[in-house]
C-alpha cells in the first residue's frame, strides 16, 4: 500500500501564475520603450534632413554670389531661384508671403527670405545679403504654425560689385 501523501516535487498553479505575470510585466515595460525609441529616431532624422536642407541653401547662395552675372541682393535671389531652384522672398515683413515652399528633392517645408543688410559699412563696392530660412519637415500647408516653430538658420553673404565687371 502506498502512503496517503507522496512527496511531489514541481510548481504550484500560483508560482506559475506569478512568474508568467512578472514576464508579462517586464515584457510589456520593453515593449513600451519601443514607440519611444522610433519617436526619436524620426525626430533625429528629421532634424538631420533639414540642417542637410539649410546648408545646402546656404551653400548654393555662396556659390551663387561668385557669379558674374550676380551684382547685387536682386540678382542674387534670381540666381538661387533660377540656378537652384530655391524660392526666395524679398519681401520677407508681408504677412501675405509668410507661406511654405515645398521641396521635391527633400521633402521638406521651407520659408526663405534674403535682405539686404543697410548696416554694413564696409570698403569697397560690395553689398551684403542676409539671407534667412526656416524649414520644418511638417506640412506646413495644413498647419500653419510648423513654421513658426522652426528653427532659422542665417547667413550673410558678400555680393562685390566691382570685382564682376
Amino acid at each position: 500500500m502506498k502512503p496517503f501523501a507522496q512527496h511531489k516535487s514541481g510548481f504550484s498553479l500560483i508560482e506559475v501564475n506569478m512568474a508568467i505575470f512578472v514576464l508579462a510585466g517586464g515584457a510589456l515595460a520593453l515593449m513600451g520603450l519601443f514607440p519611444l525609441g522610433l519617436r526619436e529616431s524620426l525626430a533625429s532624422r528629421n532634424e538631420m534632413r533639414l540642417a542637410a536642407f539649410a546648408e545646402r541653401l546656404m551653400g548654393a547662395a555662396r556659390i551663387a554670389a561668385d557669379a558674374p552675372d550676380v551684382v547685387d541682393a536682386d540678382s542674387l535671389a534670381d540666381a538661387l531661384e533660377q540656378d537652384f531652384g530655391f524660392k526666395i522672398d524679398l519681401d520677407a515683413g508681408n504677412a501675405e508671403s509668410n507661406t511654405a515652399t515645398r521641396d521635391s528633392d527633400s521633402g521638406v517645408y521651407y520659408r526663405a527670405w534674403l535682405l539686404k543688410d543697410t548696416s554694413y559699412t564696409g570698403i569697397g563696392d560690395k553689398e551684403v545679403a542676409q539671407i534667412g530660412i526656416q524649414v520644418t519637415a511638417e506640412d506646413a500647408k495644413q498647419n500653419k504654425r510648423a513654421l513658426r516653430s522652426a528653427p532659422v538658420y542665417v547667413v550673410r553673404v558678400d555680393v562685390d560689385k566691382k570685382n564682376k565687371q
